[in-house]
């Protein structure tokens, strides 16, 4: 067994509970109102129209208090190590190599806000970091009370403080994230930073990173990415056979499930899909908007502005989020020669294709978005940021003068984790959605002409 690191190890500067901070009737109700958010959110996904029943797998993945909880806990219980992660930047391959089980901890829960909130005292903070320190802090997340270590890529600001926030009750390894991507030494450093992890790693579990292992667990996530891939081919048609939230479940699903069991489950969601085509059978409403949603990261049950999108004549067909799409986007390409380029090639498949708002240039983000509205045959754009994302909020201006010279309409939205605004972001995706539909009357007309 590796060496742990005990939590008494590590002054508290923050946040550990003192006795009766935190009453156990506030525990309780956080768990509870968690609970049927998440409930309510899973029975509105599964009144969608033509929905697969394969997706009800996916759906029991993500839902409070599921079956693989219960898995995870079990395999800490016979001596593994569960190993969190805050962001798509951690290379999972390397997790699994070492035989620890690796799962992403980032909380879409409204009501987990409130004991950051009480603390604090930050109203424009980033509710998705509340949200995530507030489930710690009340133990409203299962998964976050059997964490052995977390890993934090030092993106945004408020992920860089909410690991330094963490380490009151987990040892945490924080990732050097190099901000500018065109610099000499900017490859060198992340790569160093991949090597640190390993380290730590390997203290923790007591084993050796092993070359063969390592193969297994790239091409476990190579096989996923194609399974991946094969589901936004279903979104490429002109009438789509998946939501946007439907894709969104499936994706954050990878980050906690057993990753061969995910592609395989994904593989037969696949085939019932190919069976609807067949069978004249597709999802969202007839002639629905063809939207890209793209932003900030949603984590279920934060589902707010993807269900108006689709409840307003819409249907998400390309996301650019880290929290969806952007999770199996990029294979890693390897050439079996020694660990060394191995661990390479898995650092800059975590680094270079990511489009992070926090990196500078930023272009392989316009890049990808441009790609996708010609692929994907995107009608307009809604850019959400989560209230306190300002890298998101930069960066969406950008983004719109982009859009403009591509005759691309774009809906800035702006939201916090509660449902108080949802009437009037439904007011404005309704009228973007109309909008869209008006605009491509007028082409058919010019067409005609």
């Amino acid at each position: 067994m590796g060496k742990e690191i005990q939590n008494n190890e590590i002054e508290s500067r923050y946040l550990i509970d003192k006795e009766g901070y935190f009453s156990p009737e506030q525990k309780e109700r956080t768990g509870k109102k968690s609970r049927e958010m998440a409930n309510n959110v899973i029975e509105i996904l599964r009144g969608q129209k033509n929905r697969p029943k394969t997706m009800h797998y996916f759906d029991e993945l993500l839902s409070y208090g599921g079956k693989r909880i219960d898995e995870i806990i079990s395999f800490r219980n016979s001596g593994g190590k569960v190993v969190g992660t805050t962001c798509v930047m951690v290379p999972m391959e390397i997790i699994g190599a070492l035989g620890a089980k690796g799962v992403r901890i980032c909380s879409g829960y409204y009501e987990c806000v409130h004991p950051s909130n009480e603390l604090l005292g930050d109203a424009g903070l980033c509710p998705l970091v509340k949200s995530t320190l507030g489930a710690k802090m009340v133990s409203a997340n299962p998964l976050m009370d059997v964490l052995d270590l977390l890993v934090a890529p030092a993106t945004c600001d408020g992920k860089m403080k909410l690991a330094e926030m963490m380490e009151d009750w987990v040892p945490v390894v924080m990732l050097n994230v190099p901000r500018v991507k065109t610099g000499d030494t900017t490859s060198k450093l992340w790569l160093e930073e991949i090597k640190y992890l390993i380290r730590k790693l390997e203290s923790l579990t007591g084993e050796r990173l092993r070359k063969k292992y390592l193969l297994r667990e790239i091409r476990k996530w190579n096989a996923a990415n194609r399974a991946w891939n094969d589901l936004m081919g279903f979104r490429l048609a002109k009438k789509p056979l998946i939501s946007g939230r439907d894709a969104m479940i499936i994706a954050q699903a990878s980050e906690i499930d057993d990753i061969d069991r995910w592609t395989v489950k994904v593989n037969e969601l696949n085939q019932n899909l190919k069976q609807m085509d067949d069978s004249g059978v597709y999802a969202g409403e007839e002639n629905a908007a063809r939207v890209m949603l793209a932003g900030s990261p949603m984590i279920f049950p934060n589902f707010k502005i993807p269900t108006v999108i689709e409840e307003s004549g819409g249907i998400i067909v390309f996301d650019e989020l880290c929290s969806a799409n952007r999770i199996l986007n990029n294979p890693v390409i390897v050439d079996e020669t020694n660990t060394s380029e191995i661990i390479r090639a898995l650092a800059e498949r975590y680094f270079f294709p990511c489009t992070c708002p926090c990196f500078s240039p930023n272009d392989e983000r316009i890049t990808r978005l441009k790609d996708a509205i010609k692929n994907y045959n995107v009608e307009g754009v809604v850019f959400h940021t989560l209230r306190g994302c300002h890298l998101n909020n930069l960066e969406g201006t950008k983004i719109e003068l982009v859009l403009r010279d591509l005759e691309i309409p774009m809906l800035k939205l702006e939201s916090e984790y509660d449902e108080g605004d949802v009437e009037q972001v439904r007011t404005r995706v309704e009228a973007f959605v109309e909008m869209i539909k008006a605009r491509r009357k007028v082409k058919r007309k010019k067409k005609k002409k």
